[in-house]
């Protein structure tokens, strides 16, 4: 316990006056009484013949002095400390990722609640105590530092806005842990609803996670069968319980189709469009009714305007990759099995090539590469046949929306992924698919024979070979036609023309600073327009922005740390418990006792 004021103690001047009224005699007065019994009281008080009497034992008096001494120490405002408070500053951490949209209750968000306890912290530090604030989510924000003003932090922790990007609370503890030395005593608390690793600093996490009933849309994608097009949406749903569930498909805001289906829990479903007549920019998919987190309930798809990508496939036979590229719009396949005649189709010069378990002796020059289960030394090598394994995609452009994806193959070569290049398949440790560019050139390797995996038949392969293609195109003036929240995107445009302008779902536009550069305000989700006059004329470009699908679901919260690490989790702030409230209402019980005792006395 603290006491925050002295001065009151002044008031303890106050008992000795009590006192002092309960020596002095009271005046006696007189009465009539049917008795001689009182005679012997009423003689003590002739004889007393001074203006003081003895002290008695007398309660009223007794109840005046603790009355007093109750609110002496009611202005002395004592307050009980807590964890977390009782440092010089206190560093808050306010995880505002797009997780933090999911519901915490009926009536607030998982933000909504962090931003309550952490006002209720604020409002609770002991008089004096530095703040400073930071915000957190792709990356930390500090929005004040080592302020002892609560009205201001209140008032600022109110104004932190939701954002959609990816990310979580572990950019803002790298920013405590960077200024950690200015400060001699610190304490951090840190609000979030996913893990973190608060790596030894004083203080404890708050957790603002809430199981919720949760449907997204994970990716949504497009191409073309028989000249008509094929749209294809994956929904998951992130909850313990089977879900019915409803999606339409617009094209530029006109409805197209409307699918129903039933989704199994923690699974995840694609649902087909098919048979379509739409020859516009914009697709967007919608899931109907409302969960715990909107956000992730529409997600979009852009029919760029590319020129057609002609592709040369040398291979004996392969329908998994023939069906694979048949889905993609745009693009022409040429198709051999004489890998010896191969000089021949490569004076047409192709945009991309794919040798599949064959190889020329001279790579072409210019193009970009693809080859599955084929060592070129003068480029790669293959380490060792590794044999039946287990493979995983990692992160990479290649495996966009294919987090977490496995399956099996035989006969597989471990790959030396050269300086260039980064891997997008592994085993374990070992590396068995890279993608690079090397001078000038995309290439991707594969270290495996389809035939031999079971990768063709997962529903993620179209998907793979897609993001592997179009990672080759380039739009006129966009590289990239979807990305998540936060993420760049390359605007590539034509240096005789006016600078670029892009305008942002809200309709508000921008002039870029340069015509080739990398578009980084991506904070808003929806579609942007991409726009440029060159010779007159007005050239557009659209891409659309999503809601990061790894922000869904929460796989380990707050409460599952390893509590090893020293971590405090909480489901409320730790704050001062000021007693000043208490101790009045004390104080007007024992008036009211002290009233009562006087009407009866």
């Amino acid at each position: 316990m603290k006491i925050l004021n002295w001065w009151p103690l002044f008031f303890l001047l106050l008992i000795p006056i009590i006192i002092f009224m309960y020596l002095l005699k009271q005046k006696a007065v007189e009465k009539e009484v049917s008795s001689l019994y009182l005679f012997r009281e009423m003689y003590s008080n002739i004889e007393a013949n001074t203006p003081w009497e003895k002290l008695k034992k007398n309660w009223l008096m007794i109840l005046q002095i603790i009355t007093t001494l109750v609110l002496i120490f009611a202005l002395m405002s004592p307050v009980l400390l807590n964890k977390g408070v009782g440092a010089d500053h206190v560093a808050i951490v306010i995880d505002n990722s797009a997780g933090m949209q999911a519901s915490y209750s009926d009536s607030q968000t998982r933000l909504d609640y962090a931003k309550e306890q952490a006002q209720s912290l604020v409002k609770g530090l002991r008089s004096g105590t530095s703040v400073s604030l930071i915000t957190s989510a792709s990356s930390a924000t500090l929005l004040i530092s080592s302020s002892d003003d609560k009205n201001q932090i209140v008032k600022k922790i109110e104004e932190i806005e939701q954002t959609n990007f990816e990310g979580s609370a572990d950019a803002g503890i790298d920013m405590v842990l960077s200024m950690k030395s200015q400060w001699e005593s610190l304490e951090t608390v840190c609000f979030t609803d996913t893990s973190v690793y608060m790596q030894n600093l004083d203080g404890y996490i708050v957790d603002t996670y809430a199981p919720c009933k949760n449907v997204g849309i994970d990716y949504l994608s497009h191409g073309f069968s028989n000249n008509k097009l094929v749209v294809l949406a994956k929904v998951s749903n992130y909850s313990d319980e089977e879900v019915n569930a409803e999606v339409s498909l617009y094209g530029d805001d006109i409805l197209q189709n409307i699918k129903n289906f039933t989704i199994a829990a923690n699974s995840s479903e694609i649902i087909y469009f098919d048979e379509l007549d739409f020859n516009g920019n914009v697709l967007r998919a919608e899931l109907s009714g409302v969960d715990d987190l909107r956000s992730d309930n529409i997600s979009y798809d852009i029919m760029s305007e590319d020129d057609e990508t002609d592709i040369l496939l040398m291979t004996d036979a392969n329908v998994f990759l023939e069906n694979a590229l048949g889905l993609m719009e745009g693009i022409n396949v040429t198709k051999s099995g004489d890998i010896y005649s191969f000089d021949t189709f490569a004076s047409q010069d192709y945009d991309v090539y794919i040798f599949d378990s064959m190889i020329p002796g001279q790579l072409p020059s210019e193009g970009n590469i693809i080859i599955f289960n084929a060592p070129y030394p003068d480029l790669y090598s293959f380490k060792e046949n590794i044999g039946d394994v287990n493979i995983e995609a990692v992160e990479h452009d290649i495996t966009t929306y294919m987090e977490g994806f496995t399956f099996g193959a035989s006969n597989v070569y471990s790959l030396e992924v050269p300086f260039w290049a980064k891997p997008f398949l592994t085993s374990g440790t070992d590396t068995v698919a890279f993608s690079g560019e090397s001078n000038g050139q995309m290439i991707s390797v594969l270290g495996f024979d389809l035939h031999n995996s079971d990768l063709a038949l997962k529903m993620e392969f179209p998907l793979m070979i897609y993001n592997m293609i179009t990672q080759f195109s380039e739009n006129n003036l966009v590289k990239d036609t979807v990305v998540s929240a936060g993420n760049s995107v390359g605007v590539n445009a034509q240096m005789e023309g006016t600078l670029p302008k892009v305008k942002k779902p809200d309709e508000t536009e921008s002039e870029l600073s340069d015509y080739r550069m990398n578009y980084t305000s991506t904070d808003q989700l929806g579609v942007y327009t991409v726009s440029q006059e060159v010779d007159g004329f007005l050239q557009s470009a659209y891409f659309a922005v999503n809601f990061p699908n790894s922000e869904s679901k929460v796989d380990v919260i707050p409460t599952s740390l390893d509590t090893e690490k020293g971590e405090e989790v909480k489901s409320k702030v730790g704050g001062t418990l000021n007693l000043r409230t208490l101790i009045i209402i004390i104080s007007l019980g024992l008036l009211g006792v002290e009233w009562i005792a006087y009407l009866k006395r």
